[in-house]
């Protein structure tokens, strides 16, 4: 259940967010308030992965699921009634409420035995609602599918069973955050430099002459190659995982720079789907097999995923005042760093 669940959580959570910028492009040409409309979004998952997150663990998973869940339901509906930059930032701000409660608690309600099959179907999700994206074109239909969708995951979510279990965890986790710090700070780094891309990636594609179907078809790619990804290298040391997704997603983001057609960008997406499905699996296997608190562990990720998403936007916002490629060429220089931290924190820890 808590797989079927990922999918119905990614594809819902997918749809609306790939065209957001070319729906804040109506309102406004000022790339740095764009990218700030998703440095907002994942400043609010970040308050509620944390807040949620620990919650989950305290007063039970399957409670913050179904919350969780209503509460997307309604406010990715509520996205049809945008009609300006205002109520733009206000609805994305809400919505990474609901995006924030779920991922934790849902995480920690699979355990260490199927890792890879509950992240594949995360990914799988992820491609459907890409496509989706591509064939729907118009925002009513896709708002209100991807509200749809968290209704039929509201429903599953009744079926859920949990064990009954309690886990006393401090308001702040201090203790997990520094027992996976070597988890934690590369994938804040790496992150960060994927945010500050995605905050205004379709209008770089558009610079390419890349239409709105052609755009969901290549976010289609990523995932599909994710799914594909994360079920064969489920046997590998999340350390060594870890290390290929840092790496992978630098190339990646260094060929998103120099590539002179759109056409490159499909060969970059399936990279850009192995390095994350490398990343997330390696750092979810590490958390979920060390960590008793397993929905707070997990949902300090998600929370570094907000955070890095606050991060991204702001520098990339920045940096696009010197054009769109030198923000791709300045990401990948991101992600080479947190390898380099990775390989140092792993020496450390060793």
């Amino acid at each position: 259940m808590p797989a079927l669940l990922n999918f119905f959580f990614l594809a819902s959570w997918t749809l609306p967010i790939i065209f957001i910028p070319l729906i804040a492009r109506q309102y406004t040409d000022n790339l740095f308030l764009i990218s700030l409309i998703l440095t907002l979004y994942n400043a609010v998952v970040l308050f509620s992965s944390t807040i949620f997150g620990r919650l989950g663990d305290t007063v039970g998973r399957k409670k913050v699921v179904i919350l969780g869940f209503l509460i997307s339901g309604v406010v990715l509906f509520a996205h049809n009634f945008i009609g300006d930059i205002s109520s733009l930032y206000v609805l994305r701000g809400l919505a990474g409420i609901g995006s924030g409660m779920i991922p934790g608690p849902l995480a920690a309600l699979v355990g260490s035995g199927s890792v890879g099959i509950f992240t594949a179907s995360g990914s799988f999700g992820f491609m459907v609602a890409s496509i989706l994206a591509g064939v729907l074109k118009k925002d009513f239909i896709i708002f209100t599918t991807a509200a749809f969708l968290c209704f039929i995951g509201l429903f599953l979510s009744f079926f859920i069973k949990e064990q009954k279990k309690r886990l006393s965890v401090p308001l702040f986790p201090y203790e997990i955050i520094k027992k996976n710090i070597d988890v934690y700070l590369p994938y804040l780094i790496r992150h960060s430099a994927a945010s500050a891309i995605w905050a205004v990636f379709p209008i770089y594609l558009t610079t390419l002459g890349v239409d709105k179907f052609r755009i969901g078809i290549l976010y289609a790619v990523n995932p599909l190659m994710q799914v594909t990804f994360m079920l064969l290298p489920a046997r590998l040391k999340s350390s060594r995982l870890i290390t290929t997704g840092l790496v992978s997603s630098s190339l990646t983001f260094l060929g998103y720079a120099v590539a002179p057609h759109w056409g490159y960008l499909i060969g970059l997406q399936a990279l850009l789907g192995f390095s994350w499905a490398n990343l997330y699996l390696g750092s979810m296997k590490h958390l979920l097999k060390h960590n008793a608190e397993q929905s707070t562990a997990t949902g300090v990720l998600n929370s570094i995923f907000g955070l890095s998403g606050i991060i991204g936007p702001l520098l990339g916002g920045l940096v696009t005042f010197f054009g769109l490629r030198v923000l791709l060429y300045f990401s990948s220089f991101l992600a080479l760093c947190a390898f380099i931290i990775s390989r140092i924190l792993k020496g450390r820890a060793g």
